[in-house]
């Protein structure tokens, strides 16, 4: 098989399961450059019980059968088919394999990462590599969930990489990520209101553009300080995308939503970016959206999209101003 169409059938074979099915498409490319094809005989063991985890497998073609050892005698626990996976609890993991695997006839099965990228899968990409885990752990938590088990139970080596995905790393802020795959799950469980206030600065890249972008990043910082500041113990506050921030404000009714909306416009304003700017006597206006649960929308979704909508209608017309 020429190396294009290998390429395109590890990708295909990817994109139909359920595992990867989220994923885009690049994400996808990189996972079938990162995997290899191999062939087993049948009877012939593709990992035994007490291995060390290192990689997961698909079945292209052929029937694998994981088995587990019951009163030292093999027990047949389960049979794998084209188009599924196993495997991927102990990888994602990092633990030892609670069960062996053999071919029960020749089978082919994808398996990633392959031994060429085995020690580097992580290294390379990392940020990519990261985002892969997270859905992958996403899925394979729903997994788990439907037999009373959840995933964060099994290793604190995952608990920790979901709350770094979670977090804008110069900021300190929850980040994007957060904001559209946790967040979604929140409502109603913050209680009978609440809104999301979205922040734009109006000015920012003129700032970028004068000052360069290291003192873009400082003022970026330094707006998460400030949006930080303005928050009550169980509000949120978020980078989202580039120079717009967010704030979840839980328990918010629409007279103090406006308020709150107020003071954060003002305290931006207040802001000294002298030490930043060189001495010029720069400040910063913004743009704000505000979107009220559930007067403006009946879920997470709804409310991030209306309040993204709301911060716009400020900026079209004109800037430093609040929509709601």
């Amino acid at each position: 098989m020429r190396d294009e169409s290998l390429h395109d059938r590890k990708v295909e074979l990817l994109r139909n399961m359920d595992i990867f099915s989220r994923l885009r498409e690049y994400e996808l490319d990189i996972i079938a450059r990162q995997s290899e094809m191999v062939n087993f005989k049948k009877g012939q063991a593709i990992f035994s019980l007490g291995s060390t985890a290192r990689e997961l497998y698909v079945v292209s073609t052929g029937r694998v059968g994981i088995m587990s050892m019951e009163n030292e005698s093999d027990v047949n626990i389960a049979q794998i088919v084209p188009g599924e996976s196993f495997g991927e609890l102990d990888f994602l993991g990092r633990t030892t394999r609670n069960a062996g695997a053999f071919a029960e006839e020749d089978s082919m099965l994808l398996r990633f990462p392959s031994h060429q990228h085995e020690d580097d899968v992580f290294k390379s990409q990392a940020y990519i590599s990261a985002q892969m885990l997270y859905r992958l752990l996403g899925i394979v938590s729903e997994r788990i969930w439907n037999v009373k088990k959840h995933l964060y139970d099994k290793t604190g080596w995952l608990r920790n990489l979901h709350k770094q995905l979670l977090r804008d790393s110069m900021t300190g802020l929850y980040n994007r990520v957060y904001l559209e795959e946790d967040f979604l799950n929140l409502l109603p469980d913050l209680g009978s209101s609440a809104a999301l206030v979205m922040i734009k600065p109006d000015n920012f890249k003129d700032i970028n553009d004068q000052f360069g972008h290291e003192a873009g990043d400082q003022v970026l910082t330094l707006m998460a300080i400030f949006l930080q500041s303005e928050l009550n113990e169980n509000d949120i506050g978020v980078r989202y995308r580039g120079d717009e921030f967010a704030a979840i404000l839980t328990d918010t009714g629409k007279e103090d939503a406006i308020q709150r909306a107020k003071e954060i416009s003002a305290t931006y304003k207040s802001m000294d970016l002298k030490r930043i700017t060189g001495g010029q006597g720069v400040k910063i206006q913004v743009s704000v959206g505000v979107a009220l649960y559930p007067h403006h929308a009946r879920n997470s979704r709804e409310l991030l999209d209306a309040a993204c909508r709301k911060m716009m209608q400020a900026r079209n017309a004109g800037g430093n101003r609040i929509s709601i």
